[in-house]
């Protein structure tokens, strides 16, 4: 007898129509490279270019690595040989990384972490060995932009040690760390270097855990014990609380909940350890795909807008490592999320192949970064339904 979770997949994975086997999911990512290489600068980039640009008449390096890194990814794996639409935009990033290693514009140089780990995962992807040297001085840079003794920073005096930044910040933050993490680790990083244990102190403290760290107590900052993860040790992008004991809660959401337990796990962290355990609880119990989840209150009902394509494309790379292609919510109703996930992200996708955020905060008003966020989880969703596909497949015979 054939599975029925195999039944349930093959709509979302292969149809069978009278001219042979349709891809929907890839036919939704066709379009979308479709409408990026109708948007590609004449510099050869992506991104803000006139008037929105930080640095006028330029792409933006950070959202050109978005896009080499989707359509690397591609069901059809893209490479340089393909076109102009992604030659030019790998020469573009090659023109930009820096004589530090990292990828960045000269003139604008605040999100660097954050634009050089993107370049760095699209160089992975692209091509390892062709680009061994951009990847190595790469690698080389992010470690110097880690918070530690190497920088004067104290695992006992700073909340931000272990952490990755953003240039504009002497403070770190999950978001720009679990970047970090993931392309050091997608390039190859071992795990036995000092940069990770000092990565796993900064991710554990931005966690709302069941024991406050001494350094967070001693600066009056509590836990709501969720175990779910807010934007930095002592922030939140979501409402914060004052506790009977008179220190402050950061309240965990969405984006940095998944952020933190793919950080822990890149950070060699065993997915039996509580910290683990205990974000993928936070994520089940409140998984949704209208909204990231966490980041409302009643002052403010529609902030779980804010930032959504980040929330997806973080949620489906999340859950590709964990590997669990099932979610139990906290009503215990089940979620096979990259079913769920691809099924909405399809709906949203505009006629000439692009997504765009109404809410425009981060730069979720810009097309392209929107595409690239949706066409990254596409893949990832695609990748785990044709997985779970072949698993049922094998085992029911």
């Amino acid at each position: 007898m054939r599975n029925t979770l195999t039944l349930a997949l093959i709509p979302l994975f292969l149809l069978v129509s009278s001219t042979g086997f349709a891809d929907p999911i890839k036919d939704s990512l066709d379009k979308g490279v479709k409408f990026l290489a109708a948007n590609q600068n004449p510099d050869g980039g992506y991104g803000p270019f006139g008037k929105e640009s930080r640095v006028k008449n330029e792409s933006d390096v950070g959202i050109t690595a978005f896009i080499v890194y989707t359509m690397a990814i591609h069901p059809r794996n893209y490479q340089v040989v393909d076109g102009p639409f992604i030659s030019k935009a790998v020469s573009y990033l090659l023109k930009h990384q820096q004589p530090d290693g990292g990828f960045y514009h000269p003139k604008d140089p605040v999100l660097k972490n954050y634009r050089t780990s993107v370049a760095l995962m699209a160089m992975v992807k692209l091509n390892r060995v062709a680009y061994s040297e951009q990847i190595r001085r790469a690698r080389a840079f992010i470690v110097s932009q880690q918070r530690s003794e190497n920088t004067n920073y104290s695992k006992a005096e700073h909340l931000s040690f272990g952490s990755v930044g953003h240039s504009g910040s002497l403070r770190g933050d999950l978001s720009n760390a679990a970047f970090a993490a993931e392309a050091m680790r997608e390039a190859g990083f071992s795990a036995s270097e000092p940069f990770w244990k000092k990565l796993q102190t900064f991710v554990s403290r931005c966690q709302n855990n069941a024991e406050v760290d001494p350094l967070l107590k001693k600066t009056g900052i509590g836990t709501t014990k969720d175990w779910g993860f807010r934007y930095a040790p002592n922030d939140t992008r979501g409402p914060s609380e004052s506790l009977d004991d008179g220190s402050i809660a950061y309240s965990s959401y969405g984006t940095m909940s998944y952020q933190g337990l793919k950080s822990l796990l890149y950070a060699n962290i065993d997915k039996k350890d509580p910290r683990v355990k205990g974000a993928f609880k936070w994520i089940s119990d409140n998984f949704s795909i209208t909204e990231n989840p966490g980041m409302s209150s009643p002052g403010n009902p529609k902030a779980g807008q804010q930032g959504l394509f980040y929330y997806y494309h973080t949620m489906a790379k999340t859950l590709s490592v964990y590997g669990e292609p099932v979610l139990v919510d906290s009503k215990g109703v089940k979620h096979t999320w990259a079913k769920e996930l691809s099924e909405h992200l399809m709906k949203l996708q505009n006629g000439d192949g692009h997504w765009v955020n109404k809410s425009g905060r981060w730069w979720e008003n810009l097309p392209t970064l929107d595409t690239a966020y949706a066409m990254i989880s596409l893949s990832l969703c695609r990748g785990d339904l044709a997985r779970q596909a072949a698993s049922a497949g094998t085992t029911d015979k």
